[in-house]
């Protein structure tokens, strides 16, 4: 099958697929055994159809082949497919469930995209990549297992998934993309395994459910607004390993309740800690006080104990004294 797609003759835009024009009046698709390929845009906007079968001899589903199917509710993957095209089931809105082949080695970027009754699905083994915004707005999607084989997850790839409690993240994994777990409001815990180096901007932000979060001692830099909006956060422990916070990086953790910066942290970034008003102490252990950015601390309380090492006192009180009272930065 030929990949098909939106081509100009002027002045209309028009899509080239033969029964793209009947396309309202497709529900069910039978794919012959002896075709290789579901070419690009082949489906797309097939709002009435319900089934297709996929015989053995594929082993490719191109991109955007079934967007925007709205009705189509089951799709049987035979084991011979390698490939699945990049947004091959955007807006799938029925789309109930998918079992991935064990032939397939990446998850293509947008592939699930607002795949809004997806409440399950199989990662099999021989997956490495998933892509960006692979899950995204999957609202329906309650837990997701991801194999050890898997060795980067792609930026907002599954953002906005308020009904995800659970992921485990496998230590095989070297690259988590921004904003991946953004706004998965009922997350309630996560582990950075020790292969990531960076969290990056917004990776978990607004993820309001979340309470525990074990960050590993590979992590040398944790991005802006990385756990912003974490409300339910109680704890952090930053490892020795990080040296660099960004901007808003915990700002509005409204649980955050103590906080201890290892001396590892050179740089401090706009409004990490700002709005974190349940703050009772701070530790800082370097000798040196990191570099901060504006307002690292606004509308955090004023008086609550600052600990600091001993022969640094000073240099503290000068660094932060914008936001502590100077009675409140000491020894521990």
């Amino acid at each position: 099958m030929p990949d098909y797609g939106y081509i100009t003759i002027s002045p209309k835009r028009i899509h080239n697929a033969p029964w793209y024009l009947k396309k309202e009046r497709i529900r069910t698709v039978v794919i012959e055994d002896g075709v290789t390929s579901i070419g690009d845009y082949a489906f797309s906007e097939c709002k009435s159809l319900t089934s297709i079968i996929i015989p053995n001899s594929v082993t490719r589903i191109g991109e955007y082949a079934f967007d925007n199917c709205i009705n189509l509710t089951s799709v049987e993957i035979p084991d011979s497919v390698k490939s699945i095209g990049h947004y091959a089931f955007l807006r799938c809105e029925k789309l109930t469930t998918m079992i991935i082949p064990n032939s397939v080695a990446s998850i293509g970027n947008h592939v699930f995209e607002n795949c809004s009754s997806l409440t399950s699905i199989r990662i099999p083994h021989s997956v490495e990549k998933i892509g960006d915004n692979a899950f995204y707005g999957c609202t329906s999607l309650t837990s997701i297992f991801i194999p050890i084989s898997v060795k980067s997850i792609g930026k907002h790839a599954f953002e906005n998934c308020p009904n995800l409690i659970s992921v485990v993240i496998p230590s095989s994994v070297k690259s988590i993309g921004g904003a991946a777990f953004a706004n998965c409001g009922s997350l309630v815990s996560a582990t950075i395994p020790n292969r990531v180096t960076n969290i990056e901007n917004g990776t978990f932000a607004n993820c309001i459910g979340l309470t525990s979060v074990t960050i590993s001692n590979s992590v040398t830099r944790i991005g802006d607004t990385a756990f912003s909006g974490c409300k339910g956060l109680d704890s952090i422990t930053i490892p020795n390993s990080v040296t660099s916070i960004g901007n808003n990086a915990f700002a509005s953790c409204k649980g955050l309740a103590s906080v201890r910066i290892p001396n590892s942290v050179t740089n401090i970034g706009n409004y990490a800690f700002a709005a974190c008003d349940s703050l009772t102490s701070i530790t800082f252990e370097g000798s040196t006080p990191p570099e901060l950015g504006k307002e690292v601390f606004k509308y955090v309380k004023s008086t609550i104990p600052v600990y600091v090492p001993a022969d640094s006192i000073e240099a503290y009180k000068k660094a932060l004294g914008d936001y502590f009272e100077e009675a409140a930065i000491r020894n521990k």
